[in-house]
């Protein structure tokens, strides 16, 4: 498959789907798509334009799309009176000059697309040039079934489905099959499948294929004018995924069926696609997901539709099953119902960087916190360093790096009194591999987790334990986020997982990276890794959608969510600006804008606080402008809190600052007493950083915990 057959067949194929999306929006009526087959100039002698790009997330391109380690490829056909081609025009994509093609009567060439970068298409003609661009997509589908490599049968239908990446309102899912000569074979007709935005599935019918091997691609299209050209001509963007089938008559007997996923986590309401798959006597295997015959073992929890779709009707589990003659394979099903938490801007903190969102936001009431002139009170730990302080129930919950006796790795769990800074309950030792742990607060239990992915539960009023698990892998270095009745952690060894608090039972594993900390809001988990960033769905763990940058490499930073927006860092650009840090719509994962910040910021109402380079800058939300940027004295290291309308910080020389959250200006300024750590988001140590809740500001500094009353 050459980069040719793709540009001839795909693209065609791709571009008449993509014009009938683009019908509405460029209200071209319809005309002039597909190839230069319209009317032609306009009565100006204007050109007409007909440009496609499609992309692929970097690193997931279809074998041999195009050459050279390009995810993205472009066709510009450009006609003039008679729609006769015209093969003397200069046309370039973001600069790049695209050559003509006489075979194919088009211009076209193949580059690297950024997710979410402008792509320009320009098109210089008798000493006109027209221009249109167009954003191309930050997120792309995922395709849940078929499975890579699954074979389908001749003789039956076959499902396709998917989730993520939803449309907006101009733009459309794509669907369609492509035989290795990079030939459109379903649907037929030349064009693909075009699905409105609330569509996750299709079916494809029995007979529709022939023996072979496809590729199935599942996209999003959209696009816009071409101002100033002929009537008709558009730019149409294309972001698709794909996996590889095998289509084959079934050759023996089925001899088992298995159920995928094996277990499956559903809100109540909410839905899940399982599939099934017959092993033959041969020992080939195939999809009969369409042709299984599903139920459930109690409906009063769970139902299944003929397809396999099962939907969560109340709270429990409930085995359902797929039959293929007398061979059947099941799939347990959990209908999980959250117990709501509240609802920032928090009076506690219960996670790190103070709520579930890591937003750095807390409140105290009244129009702001007021500081007493010293400490209330000032601990000393053992160990040399304090993670990042919980603050509820009365108490403040620490982890420090002091080992277990006998051990050379641990960590060991306080329980202080909020009001006078004695020890309430603990020292707890900790142990696990190196000297990580991190904990979480919800529904008056504390949640710790180790090195080793072991999560505990205590009692937060009396340091009694609950249960414990071993989850999935290992290799935790972030810390836990536990809001609504679920845990979620995510490692390097056992991806990103969820748990529930009352019994510890994992309700689902998912992607996994190294430090981040997971982030929830309402109705998603955010997790970011240097070259992905994943939306999760809280209760069932399906992708919601991904930003892929197409790299490698280890590390990560936690995404924080503020304001409908996810604040993502360490995320790799092109070679010239190797590292750039994005700021997303939190629905769709589609880039708005980009920031600077070494820690992770903190976000009130109206203005986000970033701390970069040691000065730390107020940014109104609305504008996005720089609102005021202070120095202090020029050792700025921690990850900056929002209280009320205070703004909180703290130096390395030990130097606590409170600042008015909307000029800049100093309101106070208080000394930790030690040396104050920034957050180590690369190693497995211990996450430091302030905390503040049920009126106090809480301060680690070396092994000295600092507790300041506030008051409203």
């Amino acid at each position: 498959m050459s980069t040719h057959d793709w540009l001839r067949t795909s693209y065609s194929s791709v571009r008449l789907g993509l014009l009938v999306t683009l019908a509405a929006v460029s209200a071209c009526g319809g005309g002039g798509g597909g190839g230069g087959s319209g009317s032609g100039a306009g009565p100006a002698g204007q050109p007409m334009i007909v440009a496609t790009v499609i992309t692929f997330p970097t690193g997931a391109v279809p074998p041999n799309f195009v050459a050279g380690g390009f995810n993205s490829a472009a066709s510009v056909k450009v006609t003039g009176q008679n729609a006769a081609p015209i093969t003397s025009a200069s046309v370039t994509l973001d600069g790049a000059q695209l050559g003509y093609v006489a075979a194919d009567q088009q211009y076209e060439g193949a580059l690297s697309i950024n997710p979410g970068a402008a792509v320009t298409v320009s098109v210089s003609v008798n000493g006109a040039t027209y221009t249109a661009s167009h954003t191309n997509f930050s997120t792309y589908p995922t395709i849940t079934a078929p499975a890579a490599n699954t074979t389908w049968s001749l003789q039956t239908a076959n499902f396709v489905s998917w989730s993520g990446a939803v449309p907006d309102s101009t733009s459309q899912y794509a669907v369609g099959v492509f035989n290795a000569s990079g030939a459109l074979v379903w649907p037929v007709g030349g064009g693909l499948m075009v699905l409105p935005p609330s569509s996750t599935s299709a079916i494809i019918g029995a007979d529709s294929l022939t023996a072979g091997n496809f590729l199935v691609l599942v996209g999003i299209i959209d696009g816009g004018t071409f101002p100033g050209a002929a009537s008709g001509s558009v730019v149409a963007i294309g972001g698709f995924s794909y996996v590889a089938v095998t289509a084959a008559e079934p050759s023996s007997a089925v001899q088992s069926v298995a159920t995928s996923p094996a277990s499956v986590t559903v809100g109540i309401g909410k839905s899940s696609q399982l599939a099934a798959t017959a092993t033959y006597s041969d020992g080939s295997s195939g999809d009969v997901t369409t042709q299984a015959n599903w139920s459930s073992a109690d409906t009063t929890k769970v139902t299944v539709s003929s397809m396999g779709v099962v939907t969560g009707v109340a709270a429990g589990t409930a085995t359902v099953t797929a039959q293929v003659g007398a061979f059947s394979g099941g799939t347990t099903v959990t209908v999980f119902q959250p117990n709501p938490s509240p609802t920032p801007p928090l009076s506690q903190a219960v996670a790190y960087q103070i709520d579930y969102a890591h937003s750095g936001r807390a409140t105290v009431g009244g129009s702001g916190p007021r500081f007493p002139p010293t400490a209330h009170w000032s601990t000393i730990l053992s160990g040399n360093s304090v993670s990042y302080p919980l603050i509820a129930g009365g108490k403040v919950f620490v982890t420090t790096n002091a080992t277990p006796p006998g051990s050379n790795y641990g960590t060991t769990l306080y329980a202080l009194d909020e009001a006078t800074g004695n020890v309430a309950w603990g020292p707890i030792p900790l142990s696990g591999l190196y000297g990580f742990s991190g904990a979480a607060y919800d529904h008056g239990t504390l949640f710790v987790v180790n090195y080793d992915a072991l999560l505990r539960t205590f009692d937060a009023a009396t340091g009694t334990p609950g249960w414990s698990v071993k989850v999935t892998g290992g290799g935790v270095t972030s810390p836990p986020t536990a809001v609504n009745g679920i845990v979620y952690i995510t490692g390097n060894g056992g991806g990103t997982a969820a748990v529930d608090e009352t019994n510890g039972n994992v309700l689902w594993v998912s992607v996994g990276g190294d430090h981040s900390s997971p982030a929830v809001s309402a109705d998603g988990v955010f997790v970011s890794f240097p070259c992905d960033t994943f939306k999760l769905d809280p209760i069932g763990g399906t992708t919601l959608w991904h930003l892929a940058q197409g790299c490698s490499g280890g590390g990560g930073k936690t995404a924080v969510y503020a304001n409908n927006s996810v604040y993502v860092r360490q995320l790799f650009g092109t070679s010239s600006d190797p590292v750039v840090n994005l700021r997303l719509d939190a629905a769709t994962g589609k880039q708005l804008g980009t920031f600077s910040a070494s820690v992770a910021p903190a976000f009130s109402d109206k203005a986000g606080f970033f701390l970069n380079n040691g000065a730390l800058t107020a940014i109104g939300l609305g504008t996005g402008n720089t609102l005021w940027t202070f120095t202090g004295d020029g050792t700025l290291i921690s990850a900056p809190l929002v209280i009320d309308s205070v703004v909180v910080i703290g130096a390395s020389s030990g130097t606590v600052y409170a600042l008015d959250a909307a000029t800049g200006s100093v309101l106070w300024s208080g000394s930790a007493g030690g040396m104050i750590a920034g957050p180590d988001e690369i190693n497995a140590t211990l996450t430091t950083g302030f905390g503040a809740g049920e009126g106090y500001l809480v301060v680690p500094a070396g092994n000295v915990l600092n507790g300041w009353r506030l008051t409203p």
